[in-house]
């Protein structure tokens, strides 16, 4: 079977995303305007329907390229298959492949912290997230976005978890 691609794909990426996360249709058509990009969404799809899906957004910390996986969702009536953690494995492996030198994430809530531990993300650091469009890449409350980081090349310097990150994106 043919794997979902171009506006379709977009479709049930929106589709899921207002689903999973109940943002506004604004929100979500600013992601996919700006920020979206189809070579970077890795996703769980049968019959032409997204089941789960996240996205490899690159950024800037430090001058070093990492990866931050934003929007994990998986469909209410998928969760439990093991969809998630398929497409967190990808998402590293990628990662790795593509040369970034760290992946990070943003636990949406404090109990998602353990499911990004068994991956090997460590620590909950502060984060500001620098877009050139002022995209919120984060939870909507600033003072509530905290990272954890899993680096994949010896060069990246693990922050001590009292600095403040910041991940800036380029145009």
């Amino acid at each position: 079977m043919e794997k979902l691609k171009g506006d379709i794909l977009k479709n049930e990426c929106s589709r899921l995303w207002k689903t999973v996360f109940g943002d506004s249709d604004e929100f979500i058509a600013s992601f996919i305007e700006s920020h979206y990009n189809e070579k970077n969404m890795l996703y769980i799809e049968q019959n032409g329907k997204l089941f789960s899906m996240l996205h490899l957004i690159p950024f800037h910390l430090n001058g070093m390229c990492v990866a931050y996986i934003y929007a994990v969702a998986t469909d209410s009536n998928a969760r439990g298959k093991g969809y998630a953690t398929t497409l967190m494995q990808q998402a590293i492996e990628k990662a790795e492949k593509d040369g970034y030198k760290a992946v990070i994430t943003l636990p949406a809530d404090k109990g998602l912290v353990g499911f990004y531990s068994r991956f090997g993300f460590k620590g909950l650091y502060s984060v500001t997230f620098d877009t050139p469009d002022n995209f919120d890449f984060g939870t909507g409350n600033a003072d509530n976005d905290f990272v954890t980081i899993l680096p994949l090349d010896n060069s990246f310097a693990v922050p001590t978890e009292k600095d403040k990150i910041i991940l800036k994106k380029q145009a």
